[in-house]
């Protein structure tokens, strides 16, 4: 008599599911990264301007963003020695007058290329944004209008996004910020693999019956039948699970980030008396 070794795998659900949702809000809370541009100022495309970034911090979005379009118009004010006072640009930021209007008024040659809100770990705004200003005020300057990496995220480059998606589906879109995508493709994948495990482990049992001694023929022709037909959905399962896994890894590549999220988090401190902690703090956009 031939003994064919067998080896049983326990997996446990709950910790499994517990692990992935971790990894998940890890990606989508400290994993996102800045634009490329915050860090790296681009190359002009030409030598009549250069890029310049700035940046503002605020209690709301609109306040950090107000204070970082202020300080574009001071900083270039400055460099081309245009003498306009302070107050003059907060009035007509505060007005919410348009970008460009405020650069014909006031004849500054400046034009904005990108904006980035982001959150700070207090819970305030920052706001960065990237702007083409003059070499000098003596000079009429041919702005590149076909800068493309706004949304270029540097650490969730295409590579990386692959990279992250082939370990755990669905965390390349997540971190591209498609997090519904991400977290229904991290879903159904695990669902899939669930209900696939699941298959194989009650078309063993069936197998068990079968290999009995003493099993009746009812009983055999019947493990039979189920045998047969879990193996039959197991390969329908598996078969989805992979095609679901390539689909992931194709979206992974191909996604572009998005630069506005509706759904975002971000870290938080929580405040308890004279007690701090870290926590995770979300925002919804309607």
């Amino acid at each position: 008599m031939y003994y064919i070794p067998h080896i049983t795998v326990h997996i446990n659900m709950k910790k499994l599911l517990l692990i992935l949702l971790t990894l998940t809000i890890y990606s989508v809370s400290f994993g996102q990264s800045m634009p490329e541009w915050i860090y790296k100022l681009p190359k002009p495309g030409n030598n009549t301007y250069l890029y310049e970034k700035e940046m503002g911090l605020g209690s709301t979005e609109n306040e950090a963003r107000n204070q970082a379009i202020a300080r574009v118009f001071q900083s270039t004010a400055l460099r081309i020695g245009q003498p306009i006072s302070s107050d003059e640009i907060f009035r007509a930021v505060q007005n919410n007058t348009e970008f460009s209007v405020i650069a014909r008024t006031f004849k500054l040659n400046v034009h904005k290329v990108c904006e980035y809100p982001t959150r700070t770990v207090d819970g305030n705004y920052k706001v960065y944004i990237l702007y083409q200003v003059a070499k000098a005020g003596n000079i009429e300057p041919r702005f590149d209008y076909n800068f493309d990496e706004c949304y270029h995220v540097q650490q969730y480059s295409n590579a990386s996004a692959l990279l992250k998606s082939m370990f755990i589906p669905g965390l390349g879109q997540i971190g591209k910020r498609h997090y519904a995508e991400g977290i229904l493709t991290l879903t159904g994948e695990v669902l899939l693999v669930g209900v696939g495990i699941g298959c194989y482990y009650s078309a063993q049992h069936q197998l068990d019956i079968m290999k009995k001694d003493n099993v009746s023929y009812s009983d055999f022709a019947d493990a039979t039948s189920k045998y047969n037909s879990l193996q039959t959905t197991s390969y329908f399962i598996w078969g989805a699970a992979a095609a679901l896994y390539v689909f992931n890894l194709l979206r992974a590549v191909t996604l572009h980030p998005l630069y506005k999220e509706t759904l975002a988090f971000y870290p938080a401190v929580n405040t308890n008396g004279d007690n701090l902690a870290l926590g995770f703090g979300l925002t919804y956009k309607f």
